[in-house]
């Protein structure tokens, strides 16, 4: 048996929705008819019209877990998220791919946390920065850059993720 290969060949929304067409090969000469695929659902992730203006979060924690369970909630919740896991994974992720991000949400226990948020408070006035810290300590103080500090949360659940989604919604609103 031949091995099954394929490339996205085009977009196309000349029939009601978007498409992607995919050419399928079973085998070295032998290519089947195109697989039609609706993307309709992939571009409806966000709520609205697909030209509304989505609001960018950078997402820097080492914490994999934690990172992948509030960008999931945001993106759910009408925000782009990229997750680092670092800050110089951060810095690369920012050189490779043009963001316009507007939220940091960043672990402030992270080396150069506080230097990497400065950067890019500089570039932009309406930037807004969220400290997430893992224990209870004087958190203000050592994040002046936040405009708001939260803990991780205990246990990742419902509420802890309506939580957070309420505090980002209240630093940076899906549409100002």
């Amino acid at each position: 048996m031949g091995r099954i290969s394929y490339t996205f060949s085009r977009l196309d929304s000349s029939f009601g929705g978007p498409f992607f067409y995919l050419p399928l090969q079973l085998s070295d000469n032998n290519i089947e008819p195109f697989w039609r695929i609706d993307c309709s659902a992939i571009l409806a992730i966000t709520p609205g019209s697909h030209t509304d203006i989505v609001k960018t979060v950078l997402l820097v924690d080492d914490n994999l877990g934690f990172a992948f369970w509030l960008g999931q909630a945001l993106d759910r919740a009408g925000y782009e998220t990229w997750p680092a896991r670092s800050v110089p994974a951060a810095e690369s992720l920012l050189e490779e791919v043009p963001l316009a991000v507007d939220l940091l949400v960043i672990n402030a226990s992270l080396p150069r946390a506080p230097a990497f948020a400065t950067s890019l408070c500089r570039n932009r006035a309406d930037f807004k920065v969220i400290a997430v810290f893992e224990g209870a300590t004087d958190l203000a103080e050592s994040f002046p850059q936040a405009n708001a500090v939260h803990q991780k949360p205990q246990t990742i659940d419902i509420a802890a993720k309506l939580e957070w989604v309420q505090l980002i919604r209240v630093v940076l609103p899906v549409k100002d």
